[in-house]
């Protein structure tokens, strides 16, 4: 009876012919006999020529394929783990270059009599030339190597990552495999590690078996994967609600003031113009073409969003098990030269908004300024008057309709300093952002003007010489016309 394999390689993919190809190359320089192990890469739906590629490798070791309609990562790998031969299964995503004593370390890993999943190293290359993503991604990967080797460190569910991950067959066999309704990006190796701690099984980090990430992602793939990792937490959320505690799904309050205004905004934009996604996306690349010196907080910024933007969507829709990729609310995003002359009104439009919310998050001391100390100016309650006064004005504005903006120049309240230009501006912020998609200029001739001061007593009759009062909404929010020529 012939003996089986000691190690079995796992390689998911789906098109991108070209990693694979560097990986398989890296996985043949293995310091361990090419007849120790195999390798086997399920096409989940490639037609980049990947199977192709593979038919004709010459590889040292036992080298196999196997294409499926897409489905999904996990459902992948479930048809990789069906053909292994080998005790132990390594995975590994399909951008990953292991060094030579890769698998020789993972083997080491697993002394016998363990129960175990051991995760290793993912390091991208340091490469001064990458572009401004690549490095944003070094450093998010560098600070969770760096948690996962601190001594005494206790990995959870929440640490494992199967780019780099390997247990035995018979543990796999023992726990399912991977859950096959996660078909987007994303939790279906947070779900599989839960299921491992469940069953008992030892989670551990061991820095020996490196494999390096040959990161070639840009800004939108980035993004496409963190709508889908949006989804695919409230798929897990709804799967595991006792684990919940930790997940990202629970700090939608968390953060700076700033960060939660901004994404905040995005998302209700989001609702009435559904391309807001892609211009995100092309302002994002007009900033890496200008590599601004906080270019980290705006892709934190707006991966955040993207994220919330894919939660929100999964968490509007009936729990089931079908949640495939057509329930995104972007399903694919165009390229920043495509034009669509039908929307060239509402471009210029969003364009605008988008324009005002990265100056307004660009520039950090007015605006934290505006947002300094609420809590005790009782902050809270001013707004919640004001926003309701903001929505009465709404529902009698046409659509996107342009309006001046009015204010009293006087603080409610004797402050000092230069207070007053604060408070002014505080107000003009929070109007534009509940009476959006109305496009709001202090200044501009328009036949509509919004007054938004301290109290309806304390109007500034300079501002609103020649208009026409057309209602009060109350609270110091009023609607004018202007006078007749």
């Amino acid at each position: 009876m012939t003996e089986p394999l000691r190690i079995s390689v796992v390689i998911p993919t789906y098109q991108r012919c070209a990693s694979v190809r560097r990986t398989l190359e890296a996985l043949a320089r293995q310091t361990i006999a090419a007849t120790e192990y195999e390798v086997i890469v399920p096409i989940d739906g490639s037609d980049d020529g990947t199977k192709e590629m593979i038919e004709s490798f010459q590889a040292p070791y036992r080298l196999r394929a196997a294409w499926q309609t897409n489905r999904g990562r996990a459902a992948a790998r479930n048809a990789g783990i069906r053909m292994t031969t080998g005790r132990l299964v390594v995975f590994l995503d399909d951008d990953m270059e292991p060094v030579p004593g890769f698998l020789l370390a993972h083997l080491e890993a697993h002394p016998p009599g363990s129960r175990r999943a051991v995760v290793g190293p993912v390091p991208i290359p340091d490469d001064s030339a990458s572009p401004p993503i690549v490095h944003y991604r070094r450093r998010s990967t560098n600070a969770l190597l760096d948690r996962l080797a601190r001594p005494g460190y206790q990995l959870g569910f929440r640490d494992v990552y199967t780019g780099n991950l390997s247990l035995s067959r018979d543990l796999l066999d023992e726990v399912g495999g991977f859950d096959e309704s996660f078909t987007l990006y994303g939790y279906e190796d947070y779900e599989l590690a839960l299921r491992l701690v469940q069953a008992g099984v030892e989670l551990v980090f061991s820095p020996q078996p490196v494999a390096y990430q040959a990161y070639d992602k840009g800004f939108a793939a980035l993004a496409r994967d963190c709508l889908a990792r949006g989804h695919t937490a409230v798929l897990f959320a709804r799967k595991h609600p006792d684990v919940t505690a930790g997940l990202k799904l629970t700090t939608y309050n968390e953060g700076s003031r700033r960060g939660r205004f901004a994404r905040a905004l995005l998302l209700w934009l989001s609702r009435w113009v559904p391309r807001t996604p892609e211009w995100v996306i092309s302002a994002m690349g007009w900033l890496e073409r200008r590599r601004p010196r906080r270019i980290d907080d705006y892709y934190t910024l707006a991966l955040d969003y993207f994220f919330w933007l894919g939660a929100g969507s999964a968490l509007r829709e009936p729990p089931g098990p079908d949640h495939s990729r057509a329930s995104l609310p972007v399903p694919a995003f165009r390229h920043a030269g495509e034009t669509d002359g039908s929307h060239d009104v509402v471009r210029m439009r969003i364009g605008r908004c988008l324009l005002v919310l990265f100056a307004l998050v660009s520039s950090a001391r007015p605006l934290g300024r505006a947002f300094h100390d609420l809590a005790g100016v009782s902050r809270p309650d001013e707004i919640t008057r004001y926003e309701t006064r903001f929505r009465e004005i709404r529902k009698i504005l046409p659509p996107h309709a342009h309006v001046a903006y009015l204010t009293d120049p006087t603080p409610r309240e004797p402050v000092g300093g230069d207070d007053t230009p604060r408070l002014a501006f505080e107000h003009y912020v929070l109007t534009q952002y509940a009476l959006l998609p109305t496009i709001v200029l202090p200044g501009i001739p328009s036949a509509l003007a919004v007054g938004n001061f301290h109290s309806a007593s304390g109007i500034d009759s300079t501002a609103t010489g020649g208009l026409t009062l057309i209602r009060d909404f109350g609270n110091g929010v009023m609607l004018f016309r202007a006078a007749a020529e």
